[in-house]
C-alpha cells in the first residue's frame, strides 16, 4: 500500500490555487486592524515593515482558505454581516469588520485547526478581545447600541461557542494605547518598544510567519508584560 499523509501531497494545481488566495498587503500608515492590536505587536511590526514577505506552509494556506470560504458563505446568511467600523484618536485609526449579528448577539466566526483545548477551557483570550473590540467599535459609531454580548463560534472537528460581554472603555483603556505604541515603534523603526506576545507559543514558527532572525532578535528577546484582563 503506497499511503501518503500530509498537506504537501495535495496536487500542484490545488496548491497553486491556495497560494493565489494570499493577497498582497498594502498597509496604510497609522491605520491598524483590530487583529494587529490584539495579537503580538512585534509580529504586527514585522508584517508592516516586511510586506508580502510572510511565508505560509501548506497547512497554513489551507486554514486561511477554509476560513475565508466559510466567512463568505456563512456570514451572508445573516441580515447584519461583514460590517466595518473605524475609530480615530490623535491621528491613529483602528478598524475592524464584524462577522455577523444574530438574536441580539455579535458573533465572530473562527475556523481553528482543532477545538480540543477550547472544549476544556473556552476561547483563547485573544478571541474574546477580538469580539469585544468589534462591539466597542460599533458603539463608537453609534450602531448596535442594544448589543452588549459577543460570542465566539469555533468550528473544527466539533463546535464550541464561548461568550464575552461588552468591555466598556476598551478602546481608550486598551486598544488605543497599544495602537499608539505600534505607531511610534514604526515611526522610530524600533520594535524593542513593543511587548512580545503574552503566550510563548505564539513565537512558534507554526503560528508566527515572521522570519527566524526577527523572531530570535525580537519576539523572544523580551518577555511580554501582562496586559489588562478582560472585564
Amino acid at each position: 500500500m503506497n499511503l501518503k499523509v500530509g498537506f504537501k501531497h495535495l496536487p500542484e494545481p490545488i496548491l497553486n490555487h491556495l497560494k493565489k488566495q494570499i493577497k498582497p498587503r498594502f498597509p496604510t500608515p497609522h491605520v491598524y486592524h483590530v487583529t494587529e492590536i490584539i495579537y503580538c505587536l512585534r509580529k504586527a511590526y514585522w508584517r508592516r515593515t516586511h510586506p508580502n514577505q510572510a511565508k505560509f506552509n501548506t497547512k497554513s494556506l489551507w486554514n486561511i482558505y477554509r476560513g475565508n470560504i466559510f466567512d463568505r458563505q456563512w456570514c451572508r446568511l445573516f441580515k447584519i454581516n461583514q460590517r466595518n467600523y473605524t475609530a480615530t484618536r490623535e491621528g491613529v485609526t483602528i478598524t475592524g469588520t464584524l462577522d455577523f449579528v444574530y438574536n441580539g448577539v455579535l458573533y465572530d466566526l473562527k475556523m481553528p485547526a482543532s477545538v480540543a483545548l477550547s472544549k476544556l477551557v473556552g476561547a483563547h483570550t485573544s478571541y474574546k478581545r477580538q469580539v469585544a473590540a468589534y462591539i466597542a467599535l460599533a458603539h463608537e459609531n453609534n450602531e448596535l447600541l442594544d448589543i452588549h454580548m459577543g460570542r465566539i463560534l469555533m468550528v473544527a472537528e466539533n463546535v464550541v461557542v464561548d461568550e464575552q460581554k461588552e468591555w466598556v472603555g476598551m478602546l481608550d483603556d486598551w486598544m488605543f494605547p497599544r495602537a499608539f505604541l505600534l505607531d511610534k515603534a514604526l515611526e522610530d523603526e524600533d520594535p524593542s518598544l513593543l511587548d512580545g506576545p503574552e503566550d510563548r507559543w505564539e513565537c512558534n514558527p507554526e503560528f508566527c510567519n515572521a522570519d527566524l532572525a526577527f523572531r530570535i532578535a525580537n519576539a523572544l528577546g523580551k518577555k511580554g508584560t501582562p496586559h489588562q484582563e478582560l472585564q
